[in-house]
């Protein structure tokens, strides 16, 4: 007889936008606190899944950078950074979406001797009416050594070359085993 897995949703949309990101420095798409890890609750083969949604306007031609962490901090262990991609100038207010999944891939004594990997994809409108010009950006790295026996929680970086509006509207967390 097999396992049988309940998908749950850990963390749903609150009832507001979150904080605007204008910053040119790494800066949290959503409060960590929206994204928890219990002490413990990590075991080989967990898989969180992160979706956030919203608008984003850019001014001038820049790059984006998107670096996801475990951790509740910017200090968090890194877990990969994706590539430097350009984004499309003088968009406004263009529809994105972000989607990472955290994989627990063993569970060590405490310390940091368990490792995790993320796999993610941003992707975000252009130019109306101008073929391939949305911005895409995925991320994908090996895995990392995090201490699981604490809590802790997913802390998605974003580094925008020039200042952006990005306006995170909503987020699902949740756990798919």
């Amino acid at each position: 007889m097999s396992r049988q897995y309940f998908a749950d949703t850990l963390s749903e949309p609150v009832g507001s936008a979150y904080t605007t990101i204008t910053a040119t420095t790494e800066t949290v798409l959503i409060p960590t606190a929206l994204t928890g890890i219990p002490a413990g609750e990590a075991r080989p083969g967990k898989v969180y899944e992160l979706t956030v949604g919203g608008t984003v306007t850019t001014g001038a031609a820049g790059t984006l950078i998107i670096t996801p962490r475990y951790g509740l901090v910017i200090g968090g262990t890194s877990l990969t950074v994706s590539p430097t991609q350009n984004y499309v100038p003088s968009i406004t207010t263009a529809p994105f979406t972000y989607r990472c999944w955290l994989i627990i891939r063993s569970v060590g004594l405490p310390g940091a001797n368990s490792t995790v990997l993320a796999n993610g994809k941003w992707e975000s409108g252009g130019a109306v009416a101008t073929a391939a010009s949305q911005t895409s950006v995925q991320h994908y790295g090996s895995s990392a050594a995090v201490d699981v026996s604490v809590a802790s929680g997913l802390w998605i970086g974003v580094t925008f070359s020039v200042a952006p509006s990005v306006i995170p509207q909503w987020h699902i967390w949740r756990s798919l085993n």
